[in-house]
């Protein structure tokens, strides 16, 4: 028996009004199309739990890792995920502050730059380590040490540049990087070196070959998630996960770390489990609405619909859904006993999809 599962769910709900949907045409639609049973069920019989609510559209970082931090003990208004991901990539535990810089492609658009998931990269190793060559003069030259220590994702000490306000690449994906930069007191420093490792990579053959393949060049780096490792407490038993940061703090706790697997089914079980659940995310940022609802029904078929099943056999006892939007998130705790009170399904509370609705348009 699992005595809890957590479920976070990031970009999970639809985009909410803005400049170019000031009505949220787009958003009703995309809810009228999304069809999770199971999901809606869990929804309207959970308890409320945390909910963030908040005015402000540029937070740097994104709303499940502020949830994570959060649960962590961390701080949610500068999330330290740098050290936390370096001891996922393979570094030391050690009490020196750490930035990552993250291997990136940053697009010239007719006005403007626009940074492009780094998922979408698939840097390999080979080409790291000739990126990583090429910038040994440089690095040289004014004495910074880089841990390469993943293809797409380096290390190097806070203290190089500085505590500064930095972005999570995700967060800053699709739009324009120009309020989304470094900020602080060393940032024109490290915008400079950033400049530097652009010029240099701008011919690389490692990026000759990529274009010639008809794949993105890796032509900057990104810097973020600057901070020191802390002690943080389990957030379950164990944590399945292929994302750095909560991997990060599932060794930081002695939890057990696997990758997430196709589905609940893989799951273990005894203890608490925590999954996080990323396939609507690429979809979500590239606004492919398309993809997007077809990654919320797989997620409904492996993940929530197994959980519903879980909670009504006795598989599981507990069960926590996290959602999350582009800038909020909300938190739903739903036991087996809550599945037997119907009444809570009657009525505006037992309507799914207007939860989704709120959680978008939310300030």
């Amino acid at each position: 028996m699992m005595t809890h599962l957590t479920l976070i769910v990031p970009f999970s709900v639809p985009p909410g009004t803005g400049d170019d949907d000031p009505e949220g045409v787009m958003s009703a639609a995309l809810l009228r199309q999304l069809e999770l049973p199971a999901l809606g069920k869990l929804l309207t019989r959970a308890s409320p739990g945390a909910r963030e609510r908040h005015d402000d559209p540029y937070l740097r970082s994104l709303p499940h890792e502020r949830w994570l931090a959060g649960r962590a003990g961390l701080d949610t208004a500068r999330v330290p995920s740098a050290p936390f991901m370096r001891l996922a990539d393979g570094g030391s535990a050690d009490e020196q502050a750490w930035a990552c810089l993250e291997l990136v492609h940053i697009h010239a658009a007719r006005d403007h730059l626009v940074l492009m998931d780094p998922a979408r990269l698939g840097v390999r190793a080979s080409e790291a380590e000739a990126l990583h060559r090429a910038l040994d003069a440089l690095l040289g030259e004014s004495g910074i040490r880089l841990e390469a220590l993943a293809p797409g994702r380096w290390y190097l000490p806070e203290a190089v540049f500085g505590p500064l306000e930095a972005t999570t690449p995700l967060r800053a994906t699709g739009r324009n990087i120009d309020i989304w930069m470094q900020e602080g007191e060393r940032a024109r420093d490290w915008r400079r070196l950033q400049n530097e490792i652009q010029m240099t990579w701008f011919d690389h053959p490692v990026n000759q070959a990529r274009e010639a393949a008809g794949e993105l060049p890796i032509n900057s780096v990104w810097l973020h998630g600057g901070g020191r490792l802390q002690a943080v407490p389990r957030l379950a038993d164990a944590v399945y996960t292929d994302d750095p940061f909560a991997a990060g703090l599932a060794l930081a706790a002695g939890a057990a770390r696997q990758p997430l697997p196709a589905g609940l089914a893989a799951l273990a079980d005894g203890g608490s489990a925590l999954a996080l659940l990323d396939a609507a995310a690429e979809a979500h940022i590239g606004q492919d609405w398309g993809r997007w609802l077809d990654a919320m029904h797989g997620l409904e078929d492996a993940w929530f619909a197994p959980a519903l099943a879980a909670l009504e056999s006795g598989r599981c006892e507990a069960l926590t859904v996290v959602l999350a939007g582009e800038n909020h998130f909300a938190e739903f705790r739903v036991t087996r006993g809550d599945l037997r009170k119907f009444w809570r399904g009657l009525g505006s509370r037992g309507d799914w999809r207007a939860l989704l609705s709120d959680l978008a348009l939310a300030a």
